[in-house]
């Protein structure tokens, strides 16, 4: 081999260049340019298939004047034949390209629509949305100012007339304060817009009238149409609500229903009126419901309940009765009067004034002492005063009763409570006393026992006390109380000597155990003015034969009624 095929050969640089070609990096170069034989298009030398390799042709040197480079052969497997050098290092697959392209995309789409969205946020800040109106004007898309004028212009001479129950005005905007401060109103109806909600709003509807009314509400308009209803009303009925009464034919408490009037609330006319003339409208009719309605109805299930709650204290009416003889009554009606109806319908009763009338009169019921007026069976009328007989009531445990009774509503019949009971109930005279008693007239000094059929039973002539001597016969209506036959009787003076002593067969006291009927065996007569000078020291002396009838006819309790 010559010196120059093999310096060529062997020439590092040129190997390498034969070998492995070179590969232009990709970008803003191109793409590589392949280096070799294949780089002139050049077919590469032909391997026999019948031979296992073919021993290296020497190269021949090729002119330096034509910079050909020399034919080399390249490197790769022998099985597959001749491999390009363009594929020996291919360039790597670009994979990520797409999804740039896509991000640049839609951040275009993005910015597009933000610039879109602040646009309408500052077109909106100054101007109203689509379809807004106001009192039927259509101030879609215009600014404050172009409402403001709108408004004005609207606005003029407006005078309208209000008509409606108990109404008949004619009033004048500019005299009525109804001149607005437009535009006031038109920068506060666009400052209560959110302009940065416009792709919304865009499509609803906006109806800013009711703005419009708020405003004119704190006119002149206001205080002069309710001056105009104070008036109206004072010539008016107003309504009344159902409630809760006593009816004195019904005999207890009813559902009052409830009754209209025509009387006219202020609030609601200036809220029609001022709706009207937002709309500039050349009259305002007013509705009925301007009218002031009951605000409380038949059907309101309280007032049942309140009712019926009051119909149970009336059910503690009572009849106060003396040995079964009515002697007063709380009567429904008086009832009612202590009882009590809230605004909240709540029911309250108070039987104290009752209970202290009960306790008043019940106290006037006692008889002890009072006096009696009756006729006696032979026709005499007496009058008598005084004694220890009778009715003693307890009024504090009957006015207990009284009120049990009443709150609990109970009612019915009370028995007065009494600590003494006499014979009957008294009658229009005072007599408390039944037909069975002993008559004792100090007049005709003569006794009579009638028995219970009124009958005489046991009669005699008497000696009363002497009346000189201030020893006279007490009078007044008495009982017997004891009949245990024979006793001693004593007598003191005024300075406590003993002034008599006797001792008798037959002791019936009536007053005390100081002044009763007993046998008088030393009288000498009885009846008649015999007392005068020999009377007793006030017991009723007896004949001791009558003094012996009378003990066995005499029982405890029996009435005693001594009377001139």
């Amino acid at each position: 081999m010559s010196r120059h095929s093999k310096s060529a050969h062997n020439t590092p640089d040129a190997g390498a260049s034969a070998t492995r070609g070179f590969v232009m990096p990709e970008g803003r170069f191109g793409a590589p340019r392949p280096v070799g034989p294949q780089a002139t298009g050049a077919m590469p030398p032909q391997v026999d298939q019948g031979t296992a390799a073919m021993p290296p042709q020497p190269s021949r040197p090729v002119s330096s004047g034509t910079g050909a480079m020399p034919v080399v052969s390249p490197m790769g497997p022998t099985s597959g034949g001749y491999v390009p050098g363009y594929q020996v290092n291919a360039r790597p697959p670009k994979k990520h390209r797409g999804l740039k392209i896509f991000g640049i995309v839609m951040a275009s789409i993005l910015g597009a629509i933000a610039l879109v969205y602040f646009a309408g946020v500052i077109v909106f800040s100054g101007r109203f949305f689509p379809q807004s109106t106001i009192i039927g004007m259509d101030i879609s898309g215009k600014t404050p100012e172009e409402v403001h004028q709108m408004l004005d212009n609207v606005l003029g001479d407006y005078t309208f007339k209000v008509e409606g129950p108990g109404l008949s005005l004619t009033l004048d905007a500019t005299d009525m304060g109804m001149a607005l401060d437009s535009q006031s109103i038109a920068d506060g109806l666009l400052a209560e817009m959110n302009p940065w909600a416009w792709p919304y709003e865009v499509f609803q509807r906006h109806d800013d009238t009711d703005d419009l009314v708020s405003t004119l509400e704190n006119s002149k308009l206001a205080d002069t149409l309710t001056a105009a209803v104070e008036e109206a009303n004072a010539r008016g009925t107003a309504p009344k609500n159902a409630t809760v009464a006593y009816d004195a034919d019904e005999g207890g408490y009813v559902v009052v229903p409830e009754e209209e009037g025509n009387t006219l609330l202020s609030d609601v006319v200036i809220d029609e009126v001022t709706r009207g003339t937002v709309n500039f409208a050349p009259k305002v009719t007013l509705s009925d419901a301007v009218l002031a309605k009951p605000t409380v109805t038949r059907d309101d299930p309280a007032l049942a309940e309140a009712r019926d709650a009051a119909n149970k204290y009336l059910g503690g009416a009572l009849a106060l009765t003396m040995a079964g003889a009515e002697k007063m009554a709380i009567t429904a009606d008086e009832i009612a009067e202590h009882i009590t109806l809230g605004d909240d319908l709540s029911v309250t009763f108070d039987p104290e004034p009752l209970v202290a009338a009960v306790k008043e009169k019940v106290n006037a019921m006692d008889t002890t002492g009072a006096t009696r007026t009756f006729t006696r069976p032979d026709g005499k009328a007496v009058t008598v005063k005084g004694g220890d007989y009778g009715w003693i009531t307890d009024s504090q445990a009957t006015a207990d009763a009284v009120r049990e009774a009443l709150t609990s509503g109970a009612g019915g019949t009370l028995e007065i409570i009494m600590k003494q009971n006499a014979a009957q109930a008294p009658d229009e005279g005072g007599r408390d006393f039944g037909t069975r008693y002993i008559d004792v007239d100090l007049t005709e000094q003569h006794a009579r026992f009638y028995g219970d059929d009124g009958a005489i039973i046991w009669e005699s002539d008497i000696v009363s006390g002497k009346p000189a001597d201030g020893r006279d016969t007490p009078q007044g209506t008495y009982y017997v109380k004891t009949n245990d036959g024979k006793s001693v009787l004593r007598g003191y003076k005024p300075d406590g000597t003993k002034d008599y002593e006797t001792e008798v067969e037959f002791w019936m006291p009536f007053k005390d155990n100081s002044v009763g009927f007993h046998d008088a065996g030393w009288q000498e007569k009885f009846g008649g003015d015999w007392y005068v000078e020999h009377g007793s020291h006030g017991c009723v002396n007896l004949p001791p034969d009558k003094a012996e009838e009378l003990h066995g006819l005499l029982s405890v309790g029996d009435v005693v009624v001594v009377h001139e």
